[in-house]
C-alpha cells in the first residue's frame, strides 16, 4: 500500500512496485487481531487527502465486512483509495462505484469459499477420510457379483440382484464398469 503520493511520477513508481510484487505482505495488511472486521490500524496514521493505492480491494482487509469498514473509515478521514485490479477509485462518485465494489466483494467471497473448501478437503484427506461418494460396489456386492459371473449369469440379471443389496445406490453403468475392470484383471 502506498500513501501520500501526489505526483504522477511517484504514483507510476508505486504502481510498478505493486505490479512487480516487491512490497512485502506484512506491510500490506496489518490489522487488529481483536477486531478482524475493523479498519486496519495503519489507516488512522494517514493524513486527510492522502492517496492509498492497492492492487486489489482484498488487500485492504481480510473480509468483506472489513473492506467495507475500511472504505467507510477512509471516506470519513478523507483518504482517497484506488484499487488497480477492480478499477475502483474513491474520488469518483460513490454511487457510480457501487457496482464495482459489489462485484469485487462478490469475487472475494467466492475466493474465500473456495479457499475454505480446499483447506477443509486437505484436512479431511490428511485425517484419512475418504473424499467424495461412497463406492457403490461394496465388498458384499463384489462377492455376490463374482459368484454370479462364475455361475454363468450375465450383466442385467447380476445388476438387478446387486441393486437390492444393502449399500449406496448402484447404477447399471457403475456395475458394468466394475465388471469390465474385474474381467480385465482376470486375464
Amino acid at each position: 500500500m502506498i500513501s501520500g503520493l501526489r505526483s504522477a511520477e511517484d504514483r507510476q513508481v508505486a504502481v510498478s512496485r505493486l505490479e512487480a510484487g516487491v512490497i512485502p505482505a506484512e506491510r500490506i495488511l496489518t490489522d487488529d487481531p481483536e477486531e478482524p472486521n475493523a479498519p486496519p490500524v495503519w489507516l488512522c496514521s494517514m493524513s486527510a487527502n492522502a492517496e492509498l493505492i492497492a492492487r486489489s480491494l482484498s488487500d485492504l482487509n481480510f473480509s468483506t465486512q472489513g473492506i467495507a469498514a475500511t472504505l467507510e473509515a477512509a471516506r470519513k478521514i478523507g483518504i482517497h483509495i484506488r484499487c488497480l485490479d477492480e478499477a475502483f477509485d474513491s474520488r469518483n462518485d460513490w454511487q457510480s462505484q457501487i457496482g464495482t465494489l459489489l462485484t469485487a466483494l462478490n469475487c472475494l467471497d467466492r475466493k474465500g469459499f473456495s479457499d475454505r473448501t480446499k483447506i477443509a478437503l486437505q484436512e479431511a484427506k490428511a485425517r484419512g477420510q475418504r473424499l467424495g461418494r461412497k463406492p457403490s460396489m461394496t465388498d458384499l456386492r463384489k462377492a455376490v457379483a463374482i459368484q454370479m459371473i462364475e455361475a454363468g449369469y450375465k450383466g442385467t440379471k447380476i445388476w438387478k440382484i446387486l441393486a437390492v443389496l444393502e449399500g449406496p445406490p448402484i447404477s447399471q453403468s457403475a456395475y458394468y464398469l466394475w465388471q469390465k475392470t474385474w474381467l480385465a484383471g482376470r486375464k
